[in-house]
């Protein structure tokens, strides 16, 4: 029997998967990445993120550059971040260069940035 005759109307074999990428816990990543979709950060980078969208987990710290339609800070940060949208959490900590169109920042978040309207 053909597998792929038997599953054929099922999602995972004709659908590309569009979860992006992650880099899970304990995970450490120097570097460049670049997703057309999400990047979800648990571990650590140092280097650069390039997506439409990046995800800094609570467990998660990136070091380095960002460029994302949306960036949304749960976790740690430091460095330059270039987006449409910023969003930071209270449990997020921010050291930086922000340039953006809009920003929410939630109460209890910790900074030490420049902000850039873009």
């Amino acid at each position: 029997m053909n597998v792929r005759s038997k599953f054929s109307e099922v999602d995972f074999l004709t659908t590309a998967a569009v979860a992006g990428t992650v880099i899970s816990s304990g995970s450490a990543i120097e570097g460049r990445i670049t997703s057309p979709s999400t990047i979800s950060v648990s571990g650590l980078v140092k280097g650069e993120l390039n997506a439409s969208e990046i995800v800094i987990e609570k467990e998660g710290s990136v070091y380095g550059s960002i460029f994302a339609e949306h960036l949304i800070i749960i976790g740690n940060f430091e460095g330059e971040v270039s987006a449409n949208k910023i969003t930071i959490a209270s449990s997020g900590s921010v050291k930086g260069d922000l340039s953006y169109k809009r920003v929410a920042i939630d109460d209890g978040a910790i900074l030490d940035v420049n902000f850039h309207k873009i």
